[in-house]
């Protein structure tokens, strides 16, 4: 009778996992990911007041890439993050971000659909997470030579690559 009742479940178990394969919480849907993402090269082409171009790195298991533009002699260092995989996970991971010492949602940021500043934003350095349906996009700032408490001029220069790498970003 044990028997019996592990090959039923054991068959149900198969069963639903090949009739809901790919549609699972790893799956891609929503806004992006239909087309061919834009890419750090995209970006760069549209955003002329960037460092050069150190790295651009391709995210493994998701779709997306890690971009930095380092200028060493200035000590500027622009970091994009770009992820899509679908709704719910960006969701849940954007809330667990915006949870108690973390990221601030900022509604004065209008972009997608939420946007939070890093924890510990100074002159020197902060932190811009966009939420937008599927994705979410990270532009960090880290300028050597800003005074520490410019904090507001470090969030306008984020805010303006934030909007262009948002605009890139769109689905054509």
């Amino acid at each position: 009778m044990a028997f019996g009742l592990v090959v039923v479940v054991g068959a149900a178990v198969a069963v639903f996992a090949v009739l809901n394969r790919g549609s699972g919480y790893d799956a891609v849907e929503g806004k992006y990911g239909a087309g061919p993402l834009a890419s750090c090269d995209d970006f760069a082409a549209r955003e002329s007041n960037l460092p050069p171009k150190r790295s651009d790195t391709p995210l493994g298991g998701t779709q997306g890439w890690l971009c930095t533009f380092t200028d060493e002699a200035s000590r500027v260092t622009v970091d994009l993050d770009v992820e899509v995989t679908n709704v719910a996970r960006q969701r849940s991971r954007f809330e667990v971000q915006t949870g108690p010492a973390g990221y601030v949602v900022d509604p004065a940021v209008h972009l997608g659909e939420q946007a939070a500043w890093g924890p510990i934003a100074t002159g020197k350095t902060c932190d811009l997470l966009v939420l937008d349906s599927n994705a979410t996009l990270k532009i960090g700032l880290d300028d050597g030579n800003a005074a520490r408490d410019a904090t507001q001029a470090c969030k306008d220069r984020v805010t303006t690559i934030a909007q262009v790498l948002y605009a890139v970003m769109q689905p054509q």
